[in-house]
């Protein structure tokens, strides 16, 4: 009979309770994805390579690594549960893989490999065993969660109305989401003020993949078909004017008069740069010219263009334009 245990995790001395387990063997299983790691329960902690919280904890990345003897426990283990939140589960098997896959009472022997995607929304029964007898094979999956609300508030205020049915689909080809994913991945390694628009950019994106492709929705996700002079002219005279502060991607698409979720691919449509490679491209600049025209150290031009520590300034510099800030000056005769 199953227990209902509460389950601490220590995580920079900070405890975190991170699930709970129905009480009787019958009832639906609950996957619960709020908290900072999935439940230890089911999946063993070597296999948990790492993880990214987005938009405060409403997007996570789970990237793991698991050995198909484990998966084959896990799968006897667990009956078959609901996930509490929208749970993008990609695959990337280095070799084809075989599963029998229950999802939202239909079930299929699936070939899956490097590439795929299955997609479980929130509170569909699933179950998932392997059907390859490979016991020593390691296999490499992430899993990219959306609370529920997040989703139903993004397609609201993109005039995207109830009722919102999330469609259950089996393993299928889906590139653009593996992009996303892999550069979420590196996005914690990214020392610089404006990575915070590379990471809303990518979590923009990959939330209107899954309206248009794995969303029943009563209206078409459209929205304009480009930015208007005036409105290019008032987002990027808001970068120019704020470049020493942390720009959020919500500000500046507030400054042109849209929603953030259509206005950074329409200002790549524009400008030929995302956000995030305009802002930094501006940032250096700015740096450039203050290196020229001024005396101010280092460390000054660094705070003036939005950068906290020198440091990240000076490798963001010289990755960019070739040399490090010092050189530069000293090249243009400073």
């Amino acid at each position: 009979m199953y227990r209902k245990p509460s389950v601490q995790i220590s995580r920079n001395g900070r405890f975190t309770k991170i699930c709970s387990l129905p009480n009787t063997p019958d009832s639906k299983m609950t996957f619960d994805y709020s908290s900072e790691t999935p439940p230890r329960q089911f999946v063993p902690p070597p296999s948990l390579l790492s993880w990214v919280r987005l938009r405060s904890g409403q997007v996570k990345l789970f990237n793991f690594r698991v050995r198909l003897s484990d998966l084959w426990q896990y799968a006897d283990a667990i009956p078959q549960h609901r996930p509490k939140q929208h749970v993008v589960c990609l695959h990337h098997f280095d070799q084809p893989m075989k599963f029998e896959r229950n999802l939202d009472g239909r079930t299929r022997r699936e070939t899956t490999a490097n590439g795929d995607i299955a997609f479980l929304p929130a509170d569909a029964p699933t179950r998932l065993r392997p059907a390859t007898k490979e016991p020593e094979r390691l296999l490499s999956y992430s899993y990219l969660v959306f609370e529920p609300t997040y989703l139903a508030e993004l397609a609201l205020t993109n005039g995207i109305g109830r009722p919102l049915d999330f469609i259950p689909r089996f393993a299928s080809p889906d590139p653009l989401l593996h992009q996303i994913t892999a550069a979420l991945t590196s996005a914690p390694r990214i020392k610089d003020p404006a990575a915070n628009l590379f990471i809303e950019t990518l979590v923009n994106a990959a939330a209107a993949q899954i309206l248009r492709n794995y969303a029943e929705v009563r209206y078409p996700l459209s929205g304009p078909p480009r930015l208007t002079n005036d409105q290019l002219t008032a987002a990027i005279d808001f970068i120019h004017d704020h470049i020493g502060e942390s720009l959020e991607l919500g500000s500046i698409s507030r400054a042109a008069g849209l929603s953030e979720f259509h206005f950074a691919r329409l200002f790549k449509a524009a400008t030929g740069d995302t956000p995030f490679q305009f802002v930094t491209r501006t940032r250096m600049e700015r740096a450039k010219q203050l290196l020229c025209k001024t005396r101010l150290r280092v460390f000054e031009i660094a705070g003036r263009v939005g950068y906290q520590k020198s440091s990240h300034f000076s490798a963001r510099f010289r990755a960019v334009l070739g040399c490090g800030p010092d050189a530069y000056r000293k090249s243009a005769g400073r």
